[in-house]
């Protein structure tokens, strides 16, 4: 296996990914992690799973997320963490002269909701959505009421802060539970995904409580005609469990497993098991 560290040039930036070439018969599976996580995040355990099976891998951190530079920092931003995807995409297409008949996309949360947008928009050979950010208004009922203003103002505060080019954060989660990702299970379950002894900057500019309410997947979903498996988590504290399930009822092409676990438990046993045996299974059948 060969193990590359590249940077994909985008705008006035670049994008750092790894690639892992395993075997060149088999598609690419390109993949990245949700809300305020990078590659570093408990990702390896899919890696490693995935080589096992040999595939190859190209996994990648978003503009202003790991050693990827950015305007800003830690950015989320669905707009501009799409086109990075769509970069990443296109350097595979052109370095390895492939399509998208060879490329599987992976994502998780809210980069699942980002495959499920690019599937609606071109046929890939697989999409895997793991706990898709799916309908950001329903999200937004979870959200504790007695955050909503406070949230809302630094969020109003970090949109002036833009216009000089600067940026007001707000945490990723917090024992308090004012953070971005508020539900019961935010805190324990991200630090749980950080590699012992490694700093984690637990803070992303704040604009995206004023963004991510308008960012629904479920409303294009129909369109999806790659073959795609949402996997769901039936007590996810972020995603309402009935969204999830309306989003793969969307398309005929879409196939939905659900789990009895919660947002983070993607990367714990028993249920991480289950979920990859379940990811493998959905792709032999394409194969």
């Amino acid at each position: 296996m060969q193990i590359k560290n590249i940077l994909i040039p985008i705008e006035l930036f670049h994008i750092q990914a790894d690639l892992y070439i395993n075997n060149k018969d088999l598609p690419f599976v390109i993949m990245t992690h949700g809300l305020g996580g990078d590659k570093s995040c408990a990702l390896d355990l899919y890696i490693q799973a995935y080589l096992e099976q040999g595939y190859n891998i190209c996994c990648f951190d978003h503009r202003g997320f790991g050693k990827s530079s950015g305007k800003y920092k830690n950015l989320v931003d669905k707009n501009s963490q799409l086109k990075d995807w769509k970069a990443v995409i296109q350097y595979i297409k052109d370095e390895f002269n492939l399509t998208e008949k060879d490329l599987i996309l992976w994502g998780y949360s809210f980069s699942g909701g980002h495959v499920l947008t690019l599937a609606s928009e071109q046929n890939y050979r697989a999409v895997i959505a793991n706990f898709p950010h799916v309908d950001g208004l329903a999200s937004l009922c979870k959200y504790p009421i007695q955050y909503l203003l406070p949230a809302t103002f630094l969020a109003l505060t970090d949109m002036c802060y833009r216009v000089f080019g600067k940026a007001k954060n707000m945490s990723v989660v917090a024992k308090n539970r004012f953070a971005v990702l508020s539900g019961k299970d935010c805190y324990d379950g991200y630090y749980s995904l950080i590699p012992e002894n490694q700093h984690w900057d637990n803070q992303v500019p704040a604009r995206i409580v004023l963004t991510i309410p308008f960012y629904r997947p479920i409303a294009i979903s129909h369109k999806i005609q790659t073959p795609t498996l949402i996997v769901g988590a039936k007590q996810d504290s972020l995603i309402p469990i009935s969204r999830t399930r309306k989003t793969a009822q969307k398309s005929g092409h879409i196939e939905y497993f659900e789990e009895e676990c919660g947002h983070f438990d993607l990367f714990h046993q028993p249920f991480m098991n289950r979920i990859q045996s379940q990811h493998f299974r959905f792709l032999q059948q394409l194969r």
